[in-house]
């Protein structure tokens, strides 16, 4: 997937300008991943300055399906990434899958850190900045329906990102967790507090049936913690393969979170 970046716009380069532009709706490329520079929160502020860092900028990325139209709501597909590693990066992985089904994709992350300081916290403060600098540009977007997914480690921080967004109000509809062997979606259930709300919001394990990681006997008992902390929606798929995203099993997983728009909570 090419990435291209646009000068003059919000879509540029994080230290070509002293801030970012706005984006006229004309200056998308549907199909490409697009870099913007998001200023930082207070929160982010802080955790820069934790590890003695002057931080202004965050950088998100967005991925627009070819028909795209913001005249009209779209589902918004966020990615994370086990610590020390890029979501932007890693945004090529989910976009080919994500277009067909209808889906923007959107990743934000911080100044590249040692995955010890790369923390749950650290995260989320840089992809927050991102996701209200997007908001306050398209305010028409914080309704969309939101999923996070990720893979491994990924999915283990998608779970928590997934009850932040949820705490600050964002329309969370599902939580796609491949090659996954921990629960957290019950920790960030306890560490961001969003209600018990976020114990209806779908889950999807995807697992590999010849994963030494995070096969069908790690993930197993995955699905039980969820179960045992309330969770009502989980749902397990194994694919023939080893530890490696994949793409049917996350095309069901967008399909599903999409139904449960529509269903009954």
């Amino acid at each position: 997937m090419e990435i291209r970046v646009a000068c003059l716009s919000l879509f540029l380069p994080v230290a070509a300008c002293a801030q970012p532009w706005f984006l006229g709706t004309n200056q998308l490329w549907p199909g490409k991943i697009m870099e913007f520079a998001a200023p930082v929160s207070a929160k982010a502020k802080w955790e820069a300055s934790r590890v003695h860092q002057n931080l202004r900028f965050a950088t998100g990325a967005l991925a627009v399906p070819p028909g795209f139209d913001f005249r009209k709501p779209w589902p918004i597909l966020v990615i994370s990434v086990p610590s020390g590693g890029s979501s932007i990066g890693a945004m090529r992985q989910y976009t080919n899958v994500a277009f067909q089904s209808g889906w923007v994709v959107l990743a934000g992350e911080g100044p590249r850190v040692d995955t010890e300081t790369d923390t749950v916290q650290w995260g989320w403060a840089m992809l927050d900045s991102v996701l209200d600098f997007f908001s306050r540009t398209w305010p028409q977007t914080k309704p969309w329906p939101v999923a996070c997914a990720g893979f491994s480690g990924g999915a283990k921080r998608a779970a928590t990102v997934a009850a932040a967004m949820m705490r600050e109000n964002y329309r969370v509809i599902g939580i796609f967790m491949g090659g996954c062997n921990e629960d957290w979606a019950t920790v960030g259930l306890k560490l961001f507090q969003p209600g018990e709300r976020f114990k209806r919001v779908p889950i999807f394990l995807s697992s590999g049936s010849r994963d030494p990681i995070a096969g069908p006997r790690q993930t197993t008992p995955v699905q039980q913690s969820l179960r045992s902390t309330g969770f009502e929606r989980i749902r397990l798929e194994t694919y023939d393969g080893e530890h490696r995203l994949d793409a049917e099993q996350l095309k069901l997983a967008l399909e599903w979170f999409k139904r449960s728009t529509s269903s009954p909570k």
